[in-house]
């Protein structure tokens, strides 16, 4: 269990090292259900994890969280219950058709970086640099988001802009089966991210064996492929580091973004 003193580091490692490929916490949103059916209500648990997909160990705070209805139209959850391992969302379902829910763009904590043999990482707390080494400051900005179909699947929702750095299906995300390739595709600033390293996991994945993890890379065009072995719920991430916006309060910022989803038979 992750105790107070170390909930900040954790979370600023989790992104400020901007690279992929390193293990560090990742912001998810899982659904009580992806298709409800005749329910009118649909509950979403929002937490931090590291590749033990879905098992929450630090809670998501952001003052973004918000979901788009299937005409696109931007609504808040009925109701938001914090803790400190997770947060509770709820909101009702009454209209047939997609539905976006996120955790908007959740600008996080301000930190130093260190560049050591040609990559940056994260100055632990209390930690001074080496001398003359050159160092810079980094804010993170994550984004978890899921889609939850009522009905006949919609696209008001799913194709309504998102933050810098995008991930999206090239089916409808409540429509991705076990026996099609999915093509994936990672943009930033509406630009294909060539190159972007993706990390995939798959819930309970921690426990197969071997352990279920993919670490891939987008061609020029931003796209991939992917194919899955097994129905299940899945959780896909890009970690992308930028200049910050002019007049942010750090020179970079480091961008990281989630998507979960359902794959079926």
């Amino acid at each position: 269990m992750v105790d107070r003193a170390g909930i900040a580091w954790l979370l600023a490692a989790a992104t400020l090292a901007g690279a992929g490929g390193a293990a560090a916490h990742t912001s998810y949103l899982l659904p009580s259900t992806f298709a409800p059916g005749r329910d009118e209500v649909v509950t979403l648990e929002a937490s931090f994890a590291e590749r033990q997909f879905f098992r929450p160990e630090v809670a998501v705070t952001s003052d973004d969280f918000h979901l788009l209805r299937p005409d696109g139209r931007r609504d808040a959850y009925d109701r938001i219950a914090p803790f400190r391992q997770v947060t509770i969302l709820e909101s009702d379902v009454a209209e047939a058709g997609t539905y976006r829910f996120t955790t908007g763009e959740r600008v996080g904590r301000v930190g130093k970086q260190v560049l050591e043999k040609g990559e940056w990482r994260p100055l632990e707390p209390g930690e001074a640099p080496p001398a003359g080494a050159q160092t810079r400051s980094s804010q993170t900005v994550t984004v978890a988001e899921v889609y939850v179909t009522k009905g006949a699947p919609t696209r008001a929702a799913v194709d309504a802009p998102s933050g810098r750095l995008t991930i999206r299906t090239g089916v409808h995300p409540n429509e991705i089966y076990l026996d099609k390739p999915l093509t994936v595709t990672v943009a930033f600033d509406g630009a294909p991210a060539a190159g972007q390293e993706i990390e995939l996991d798959r819930e309970g994945g921690a426990f197969e064996d071997p352990k279920f993890h993919k670490v891939a890379r987008t061609g020029a065009d931003g796209t991939l492929k992917l194919t899955f072995d097994r129905p299940g719920t899945y959780l896909i991430m890009a970690r992308h580091a930028a200049p910050a916006p002019p007049g942010s309060a750090t020179e970079m910022r480091s961008y990281t973004t989630s998507l979960t989803f359902e794959v079926l038979r």
